[in-house]
């Protein structure tokens, strides 16, 4: 069995920059779904890296029960599985592990009444605390040098994640980068919290990274986080096949209010943004971005 999910991004221009849909909804939009679809569409569409036939595991953000943007957005994560099912994607898991002040994930997933929306969509819903965990060598970090990852991370042949937009107390911020964290021992996360957060996080995509990124940032939260905070409404969904390029330009729409966080000056400064992007075996910068906006 593979001891890592990574395939190469296959939204990239040709120029070989990462690639970044951002589109701004118009207040009032009804049509969430032809919304995520425009948003994908602005970097290439689903079968740019999501063929028929793959079999696709979906790692949404249910950290918690309380209100979105705390967590995932039932109606947004129907409609990227009815998007997927009308590119002809009909092998769809949806796999989560909850924050460990809110564990059980079960519990979560019922208070919210994403089970019930699964059951009635026919979609199966792995609980990952509930399953196996592989433990990987992570190669070339320095600060995390072991991880215990969720096998059915490695069961599928692609991976997309649906994080949400919003600042994070101890990390800064959680969108893409720190998702990977859902993946990992319930058990290893509180330490991982406890020291080198947000480096060890960043280091985790040296053995997991997804394909497909679809942020929801229709609300925010611009301090705080992750499971309250002070809320804003950006209105927009991005959508990108690379975890740096997405969470440097989600942060650009965080620093665009004034609030009092920990997020300020250039974002590749950010610890998570660029312990990850070293990570890549490369220096990245502004340059290897570009960004479509809808």
């Amino acid at each position: 069995m593979a001891r890592q999910h990574i395939n190469p991004n296959a939204y990239i221009d040709d120029q070989g920059r990462a690639l970044v849909g951002s589109l701004t909804l118009e207040v009032g939009t009804a049509d969430l779904k032809a919304s995520i679809r425009r948003t994908v569409d602005l970097i290439g569409g689903f079968g740019r890296a999501i063929k028929p036939g793959q079999r696709v595991l979906i790692k949404p953000n249910f950290n918690s029960p309380d209100p979105v943007p705390a967590r995932g957005d039932p109606d947004f994560i129907v409609a990227v599985i009815d998007l997927l099912r009308e590119e002809g994607v009909d092998d769809i898991t949806v796999a989560e592990s909850s924050g460990g002040p809110w564990l059980p994930t079960r519990n979560v997933l019922e208070k919210t009444g994403f089970a019930e929306r699964m059951r009635r969509h026919g979609v199966p819903v792995v609980i990952l605390e509930e399953g196996d965990f592989v433990t990987v060598e992570v190669p070339g970090a320095r600060h995390l040098k072991k991880a215990r990852i969720a096998r059915p991370t490695f069961d599928y042949d692609r991976l997309i994640y649906l994080p949400n937009l919003k600042t994070h107390k101890w990390a800064r911020f959680t969108m893409s980068i720190k998702l990977s964290m859902g993946l990992t021992h319930p058990a290893d996360r509180e330490g991982m919290h406890q020291e080198g957060l947000e480096e060890k996080v960043a280091e985790l995509g040296l053995v997991v990274r997804p394909d497909l990124i679809v942020l929801d940032g229709r609300k925010a939260f611009v301090t705080q986080g992750p499971s309250h905070g002070e809320l804003v409404e950006p209105n927009v969904i991005m959508a990108s096949g690379d975890q740096v390029a997405m969470d440097v330009e989600a942060v650009k729409v965080l620093q665009s209010y004034k609030a009092e966080n920990r997020i300020g000056g250039d974002p590749w400064e950010l610890p998570q943004i660029k312990v990850a992007a070293a990570a890549e075996g490369r220096v990245r910068g502004p340059g290897d971005c570009a960004v479509r906006m809808g």
